[in-house]
This record gives C-alpha cells, structure tokens and sequence, in this order.
C-alpha cells in the first residue's frame, strides 16, 4: 500500500511538469525561444522588400495627410514607419500641431504604435530640427557592416539625437547597435524604439 502511495505522490508531482513540457513550457516557466522574425543564412533580421515599401507608404501617406491641411505647419516635421510603428520627429510651433500630427499618425491604416518625439519650439523649420542624413546612412551603414549585430535597424538623427527603430531578436544585440551609434561622430545621445521578438 505505501509503495502504491508513493508512486501516485511522484505521479501527482511530474505530471504538471509533463502538461507544461507538452504545451512547449520550460519547468522554469519559459517557453522555448523561437524566433519571430525572418533570419538570412548568417542569422541577420530581415524584412522583405514589400514590407519596407509599406513603411514607406505609411510615412508617406502620414506627410500627405499633414500637408493636405497646412503645409506651414507642419514642415518642421518628419516621419518614419517600421513595422506598425511610426517615429514623429522635428518640430512644430504649438501643442495642438504636436497633438494633430500623432492623430494623423494614429489613424493611419497599419499603424500600431507611434512614437511621438516632436519638440515645440518658435522656429520649428530651423535647418536644426530636419534629419541629418549623411550621418543616419553613416550609422545604418555601419550597423550592416557590424558582424556581431544581426538586428535589422533604421535610423532618424535629429539635432544630434539618434533613434533607432528595427527589429532584434535580442536586447543584447540592441545593447550593441545603440553602443555602435553613441560613437559616432556628432551624436549626443540615442534612444531606443527597437522592437525585440
């Protein structure tokens, strides 16, 4: 009777850990890591060309929508999409233009999420708030170039602020490519809008 106790008692305590090893669930509470995102052959992020062309209509779609209204306004302003996200940077001059422009970004088809890093400011079309292009090809040229980085990255710099948006597949490689930026020339500082899956 005790040694038929006893393996019941041992039957009751590997069975949960059975049902979760079933569903793909680690005993530590994890499930297994697979990755969400597409890989090339050395393990680097991708993302097909039709997915980055829908970016770029989004940002362009986003711009069309300002400037239907008042192309003044909002010239300080600039857009990129990746992935569902927007990214608002530049300036406007008053709060309710910074409000107007993450509604329109908002509302646009296929945006989940937007980062609003808009400043307002009394001269919102100074030369200092556009992107600094040389430098965001330098950077994203730099980060392709970089063996150990294998997330997938774009990169608006404005008045010496760097945002990265993209794709990794860990916050290791974000480390790195934000580490990477922050040595450029010319660069003050970097935040993060990396998505990690």
């Amino acid at each position: 009777m005790r040694m038929a106790t006893m393996k019941k008692s041992r039957l009751s305590l590997l069975l949960p850990v059975l049902l979760l090893a079933a569903c793909g669930v680690t005993p530590g509470g994890e499930a297994p890591r697979t990755s969400a995102v597409a890989v090339d052959s050395s393990g680097r992020v991708i993302r097909g060309r039709a997915e980055r062309n829908q970016d770029d209509s989004i940002g362009r779609n986003i711009m069309f929508q300002l400037r239907q209204g008042d192309a003044a306004v909002f010239k300080g302003v600039s857009v990129l999409a990746w992935d569902r996200a927007v990214l608002l940077t530049g300036a406007v001059a008053k709060p309710e233009h910074r409000r107007r422009v993450e509604q329109v970004a908002k509302a646009m088809d296929g945006v989940d999420t937007v980062f609003n890093d808009l400043i307002v400011t009394e001269i919102p079309d100074a030369t200092a708030f556009f992107p600094e292009v040389g430098r965001e090809q330098r950077i994203y040229a730099g980060l392709l170039g970089q063996t150990d980085i294998s997330g997938a990255y774009v990169v608006r710099m404005v008045n010496g602020v760097v945002t990265l948006m993209g794709t990794a597949r860990d916050a290791e490689d974000v480390a790195k490519a934000m580490a990477f930026a922050r040595e450029v020339e010319g660069v003050k500082w970097v935040v993060n809008h990396v998505a990690v899956k």
